[in-house]
Order: structure tokens, then sequence, then C-alpha cells
């Protein structure tokens, strides 16, 4: 029945079969500048910088990069205004091997960042950050909805399944998360849903480029 929902109505009727994992204390995710006491001195050159900004998922690379870790969080902080919500996202979207601006992406267009950002559909409601449905998360309760890490757990979760889903089309996945995997093979997507993908894009590209103006102003000697 699970199954059946989310094929019809997307990531707002989806819920994991996993049992729930006990909750990270957020202070776990911080990183580890900040509980050392303090940004640790950069190095003098660092010139892979330059080339793990042309990788594959240059933001993930960089987050699990030592150097570089502490620069990615402090931007995705700055990008969403709360160490709170950028840490959680930041933490599952690294677990589950999403590109950080499709995660971030999604979940502005979703929430504009709100933890607590609510959606009353017809005969459900949207809830949180990556907006969970209440018929897809009935094992929830009101404080897991608008828990971020809850709500980055389970929505990065359906994310990455709608990656491998689309076979890695970012486009497709997106159009899987929003409408459904029914009606994506029925190519019956819908015009809310093609403009959804296209702001979700949109806002990724931009957010590429910020981040790569970014990193070069932090490592100056990556351009050298």
């Amino acid at each position: 029945m699970i199954m059946v929902l989310t094929a019809f109505l997307g990531c707002s009727t989806w819920e994991s079969a996993a049992v729930q994992q006990q909750r990270r204390p957020l202070y776990n995710l911080l990183f580890r500048w900040e509980a050392q006491g303090g940004r640790r001195s950069l190095p003098e050159n660092f010139p892979n910088v330059l080339n793990l900004l042309d990788d594959e998922k240059p933001m993930l690379a960089l987050y699990r990069e030592d150097v570089t870790s502490a620069a990615v969080t402090e931007f995705f902080i700055q990008v969403t205004g709360s160490p709170d919500t950028a840490l959680p996202i930041l933490y599952h979207a690294d677990r589950n091997d999403l590109p950080l601006s499709l995660a971030f992406g999604l979940t502005w267009v979703e929430s504009r960042f709100s933890p607590v950002a609510v959606n009353q559909n017809a005969t459900s409601v949207d809830r949180g950050l990556w907006q969970l449905n209440s018929l897809s998360f009935r094992h929830l309760s009101e404080d897991d909805f608008f828990d971020p890490d809850v709500s980055s757990r389970h929505g990065a979760d359906y994310l990455r399944r709608s990656m491998r889903l689309a076979e890695q089309d970012q486009r497709t996945a997106l159009a899987i998360y929003n409408a459904g995997l029914a009606r994506v093979r029925r190519n019956e997507i819908p015009d809310t849903t093609q403009r959804y993908v296209q702001r979700v894009t949109e806002y990724q590209r931009n957010l590429e480029l910020r981040f790569r103006r970014f990193m070069l102003n932090r490592f100056p000697a990556a351009t050298s």
C-alpha cells in the first residue's frame, strides 16, 4: 500500500520502511573547527580546491575534505540563515551521496528553509523542511515533522531513491519527488511539477555560482 501511494503522489505519500534511527543530537553535527574552539589556520596553498570545484559533485567533494569542510559548512549556514537548518541537510545529503546544490535547492523551493512550513492539501498536510506528507509518514509525530533532522533524514532518503529510479537524472528525480513515479512513467507530469523542477534547477545554478565565488575567495591560492 505504501509503495502504491508513493507511486501516485510522490514524496508527500512515501514512507520509509526502515525503523527510525535514534536521533542524533544536533551538536554531533557541528563541524570540527567550531567544536575545537575556533577556525583552523588555512593552508597557504591548496590548489586542490580548484580541481574539486570541477568535480561532478563539487560541493560534496569539498565538504568531505578536512581542509575545506568548515568553509562549506559556513557557506550553507549563511545560505539558510541557521545552523539548525543547514547542518541536518548537509549530514543527510552527504549520507545519501546527494549533490548539495540539489538538496538545498529542493528544500528552498519546498519550504524556503523553514522547519515549520505547512502546506494544506485537499486530503493531507505537508510539513517541515522537506515538506513530508501526513499520509506518507503516519508514524511520525507532530513534533517529528518539524524536526529538521527527522525531516532531512526521510526527505534525503526519498530523494536518493528518486535519483536511483531516474538513473541519476536530476530533473526526472525532482519530478518523481514532487509528482510521484506513476505519473512520471505515464508522462503525465503536471504543469505545477514542471514549474517546480524549473525553480529548483534555477536555484541550483545560482547557488553553485555563489559557492564557487565563496570558495575561491576563501582559498585564493587555489587560482594561482
